[in-house]
């Protein structure tokens, strides 16, 4: 059995049996995640781990009396012992629960919809990963940087039931190689390979491509005084404040509750560039439409659109307290598969259209500075660049920034790009994730540096 049908089948025999064993006036939601992953890391341009994981479980969600838990366990692919480990789950939750008081938002899953989605790809030999990813890495070596990374590809599935009825299986074959280049000068580049097809020649393109960036980035660092610069943030860099649509961002339960930082716009104080667009949009094909419920959410969902709040996102128990509809967004109602709309800028001419300020590739530690007028604060990364003149000039010593969303999407972006590039999602903290942004580059006036 194919890693792909051995996931699946662990799923069925999981909701088999716990379905089977529901009392008269229990109700129970399935949310399953698993993988088949072979992953290599590496640094200084040789293996320094390398292995395979071949792991699913489970999470469940138990409804009595008005009462919910939630309780999770491993699976073994051993069915015997599987079929006990659910057991086990349902008898917890049944005693634990009975200890809760009544909730009086309390969920049920009411969805019976189907749905069935398989992305197979086309992947490296698991033998020859080192070779794959290793030999055109010699560039880099030879260039004097230290070539470090991890690359891990195959099968990571998700899947959803409830004892309604709802049965969902969401599968999908990818690699994504995750890799820096480190000049010993401490100033590196950074980049993300994924997808589905593998491509030799892509990925040894990409490497020769970041050759004359190392060279730029061995130049004297610029270090330049706080204030207010024209600056490009590039794909990479954007996706950084993908997180702050969901944080504090688009859920209608934080918007209700005060915590949200898009209450100005909603409530129409403010309001964001007419050229900023962003969508809610599962035709991306990273992730799955279903949540843990089992309900499955529009194929596409506008979220702002020219400037303007259009939709939030509403999970089941925001629409029982709130009395409005819910577009099926998962528990926490983030943002999934997000897209931000393109522009009529061209990416190969952010250079000439930054004209002298600052290119940034890469962004870390961002976080809330002000929740109430959304103002964001972080650091530049890798590969950041002071332009002069419509050229990199030289490498800047990291600034930290500090900038409202009203701003950077509002009155101080001058334009997005056409070109979009879709960034993974590529955190394994337990497991591989699923997910990923489709984004623009940006142009923006006048982004603050505070240190």
């Amino acid at each position: 059995m194919n890693a792909m049908r051995d996931l699946e089948a662990r799923f069925d025999r999981v909701c088999a049996a716990l379905f089977s064993e529901l009392l008269v006036g229990e109700a129970l939601a399935v949310d399953y995640s698993g993988e088949s992953s072979d992953f290599l890391r590496f640094n200084a341009g040789r293996v320094r781990q390398i292995g395979r994981v071949h792991q699913a479980g489970a999470q469940i969600k138990y409804f009595r009396d008005g009462r919910t838990l939630s309780s999770a366990f491993e699976t073994t692919g051993d069915e015997a012992h599987d079929a006990k480990l659910a057991a086990d789950a349902l008898t917890l939750a049944r005693r634990e629960a009975s200890l809760l008081p009544v909730d009086p938002y309390q969920t049920l899953p009411t969805s019976a919809e189907t749905s069935r989605e398989e992305f197979r790809g086309h992947l490296p030999d698991a033998d020859r990963i080192p070779e794959e990813i290793l030999g055109p890495g010699e560039a880099i070596t030879a260039a004097g940087a230290d070539f470090v990374g991890i690359h891990a590809q195959g099968t990571v599935c998700r899947g959803a039931a409830n004892s309604v009825g709802a049965r969902h299986w969401f599968a999908s074959e990818t690699f994504t190689l995750n890799y820096s280049a480190y000049l010993p000068n401490g100033k590196a580049l950074k980049s993300v390979y994924a997808g589905r097809e593998w491509d030799a020649g892509e990925y040894t393109r990409r490497l020769a491509a970041a050759i004359p960036k190392l060279a730029a980035l061995d130049r004297p660092e610029r270090v330049l005084q706080p204030g207010n610069y024209r600056v490009y943030l590039a794909p990479d860099a954007l996706n950084e404040f993908v997180t702050f649509f969901s944080w504090n961002g688009l859920g209608e339960r934080g918007i209700r509750e005060g915590e949200s930082s898009f209450i100005a716009l909603r409530e129409g104080r403010k309001s964001l560039a007419p050229g900023f667009n962003l969508d809610q949009d599962f035709s991306l094909g990273v992730e799955p439409r279903f949540n843990a419920l089992g309900e499955m959410a529009p194929e596409r969902l506008v979220l702002i659109e020219s400037g303007k709040l259009v939709h939030t996102l509403v999970s089941a128990r925001s629409a029982k307290q709130y009395g409005i509809p819910s577009n099926a967004a998962p528990g926490g109602e983030g943002v999934r598969s997000p897209a931000i709309g393109a522009g009529e800028l061209d990416a190969d001419e952010a250079l000439r259209l930054i004209g002298t300020g600052l290119y940034l590739s890469n962004l870390h530690y961002l976080n809330w500075s002000d929740n109430d007028s959304g103002r964001i604060t972080g650091m530049t990364r890798f590969a950041c660049f002071w332009v002069e003149d419509g050229k990199i000039a030289a490498p800047i010593k990291d600034l930290r920034f500090d900038e409202s969303i009203y701003h950077l999407f509002g009155d101080k972006l001058l334009g997005l790009t056409r070109q979009r590039s879709l960034i993974p999602e590529t955190s394994s903290y337990h497991q591989r994730a699923l997910g990923g942004a489709l984004l623009p580059g940006i142009l923006v006036e006048g982004f603050t540096f505070t240190l």
